[in-house]
């Protein structure tokens, strides 16, 4: 049973070029490693600066490795930095399809 990572970053004013510059670079590397990302967003309306992206795991453990495999990557240090400066708040959210969903 897949189970869905629903992830809601709010960016500084300025950070939102840097976050899309750096998803570039770990989305291949996370999806190397099983990881598939269902949908991602950035907010019209609302908290302006706010991305929302939707990764389908495997399972629960999926989680810890796919980060471990980000973690050790030789960008590692480079993504981090681009996160660090665009990631104001991040909040991670599990959740399984809802039983009336397709």
């Amino acid at each position: 049973m897949s189970v869905y990572l629903h992830v809601t970053l709010e960016l500084t004013g300025a950070g939102t070029a840097r976050f899309v510059e750096v998803m570039g670079e770990a989305v291949p590397i996370l999806e190397s490693h099983g990881w598939k990302l269902f949908a991602a967003f950035l907010q019209r309306t609302g908290r302006l600066n706010t991305a929302i992206d939707i990764w389908e795991l495997e399972d629960f453990d999926h989680f810890d490795r796919g980060i471990q495999a980000l973690v050790g990557h030789p960008r590692f240090a480079v993504i981090k930095q681009g996160l660090d400066e665009a990631v104001q708040k991040e909040t991670v959210v599990f959740a399984t399809k809802a039983p009336f969903a397709h």
